[in-house]
């Protein structure tokens, strides 16, 4: 008899609805695509990404789908379904994006376009050798890279040669490096380290025609860049990443030049726009400025004081030459300079490396630093930025866009000492003699 009465009362309690026993505030929420929503809500904003199969297998590869869960916004959610009955997909695989809002939604598009789209990756050239080492073993160092890096790298095969491309130099083995410009850096840098043979930006064509003359300056170099550093679509503003101002130590922020320094009568120029500085207390290290021979190789330092080796180095108080050795030039600090201060390197023809900083509202030019660097070839020199200070966003000026190339240099020899002293007496002397 108990059981019986226990059977009718469960049959009775659960006839009733939820709202009648609990009240409408207490009533359980729904969960739509893994979203806690309200009784009451709207049906949340989705999209559905129509996949085929090689793109269906990809994003269960190499924990692809984890790492956009992990990076997707809040309230974001990723749903893979292999084998969709509707009418709609006809039985294809496809992705469910769901989300709060329809912000959320696009920004989760924007993720995965940059997943699938190879058109839209950063090419770099790898030699034969080292992509036969990237697939040994079934590919497991290359899904190793991607794992450090969070970042899918794609290995294209030289295309073969035809009659079309027969007079083309660049059949060349490449990598598509499909992510963030962070996620990137760290790839090229992973990459760098672990080939055998140097990683070069991707051309369209080489040309043999004026080999021995280097390309011109025309932006940051998009491969040659540590991943600390985000650059604008058109490669021309280097930002630094300012979650890192809070740190005490601030690396891998140094960004190489895309092509040589302008020759110009006095020597080669070029010249940067300081956008952003920041005014945190606290803020260690300093922005350095080097000037190398030879077109840098991956991977880049951490910082510029250790390398290149073929390089001059001046910033934060300090300068350093190809023989590594680091001496001290208090004069050489450029993190106090305002905001919108143009600030131009110049190596002379005969091989002085000279900056220069002109402010907002003046046409003429100040000599900042005045260093006695002997660089043998003035007509072939690579500028390189590292923001590891308190200028945080710099803006690269093409030729054409600056007020001019400085006319006069009117400073002594700051470095090295002997010829600073020696310029120092030369023009006490002078005074006198003025006086006298």
């Amino acid at each position: 008899i108990l059981a019986q009465v226990l059977f009718v009362c469960r049959t009775c309690l659960c006839s009733v609805p939820r709202f009648l026993l609990h009240g409408p505030d207490q009533m359980s929420p729904r969960w739509v695509a893994g979203l806690k929503w309200g009784p009451e809500d709207r049906r949340p904003p989705q999209f559905v990404w129509r996949l085929n199969r090689d793109e269906a297998w990809l994003m269960h590869g190499t924990g692809r789908l984890d790492r956009l869960i992990a990076d997707a916004p809040k309230g974001v959610h990723f749903q893979l379904v292999d084998m969709v009955k509707n009418s709609e997909v006809n039985g294809q695989p496809c992705l469910i994006i769901t989300s709060k809002t329809q912000v959320g939604i696009e920004k989760a598009k924007e993720m995965v376009n940059t997943l699938l789209r190879k058109e839209i990756g950063l090419g770099v050239y790898i030699h034969a050798h080292d992509v036969f080492t990237l697939r040994q073993s079934g590919c497991k160092l290359l899904a190793e890279l991607e794992k450090k890096s969070a970042c899918r790298l794609v290995v294209e095969d030289a295309p073969r040669v035809t009659v079309d491309t027969i007079y083309r130099s660049d059949r060349q083995h490449n990598v598509r490096l499909l992510g963030t410009q962070e996620q990137q850096g760290r790839a090229l840098e992973l990459l760098a380290e672990t080939c055998q043979y140097p990683v070069r930006a991707e051309e369209t064509l080489i040309s043999v025609v004026h080999a021995s003359r280097a390309a011109s300056l025309r932006a940051f170099d998009q491969v040659a860049r540590g991943h600390n550093i985000d650059l604008s679509p058109d490669c021309l503003v280097a930002k630094r990443k300012e979650e890192l101002d809070v740190l005490p130590i601030i690396d891998h922020c140094v960004v190489a030049g895309l092509g040589a320094l302008p020759m110009f009568k006095q020597g080669s120029f070029g010249s940067f726009r300081v956008r952003k500085v920041c005014t945190k207390r606290g803020v260690r290290g300093g922005m350095r400025i080097g000037i190398s021979t030879v077109p840098v190789e991956l991977p880049l330092p951490d910082t510029l004081l250790k390398r290149p080796e073929l390089c001059w180095v001046l910033g934060n108080g300090l300068v350093r030459g190809p023989d590594g050795a680091v001496c001290s030039l208090p004069i050489a600090r450029f993190d106090v300079v305002p905001e919108g201060t143009v600030l131009g390197v110049m190596v002379t023809a005969k091989g002085a490396l000279m900056v220069f900083a002109q402010l907002v509202g003046e046409t003429g030019w100040h000599c900042l630093v005045n260093w006695e660097a002997e660089i043998p070839t003035p007509e072939s020199c690579y500028l390189l930025l590292e923001l590891a200070g308190r200028l945080q966003e710099a803006e690269l000026l093409l030729p054409g866009k600056t007020t001019s190339v400085p006319q006069t240099f009117g400073r002594p020899v700051d470095y090295p000492p002997k010829l600073a002293a020696e310029a120092a007496a030369e023009e006490e002397k002078k005074q006198r003699k003025e006086e006298g």
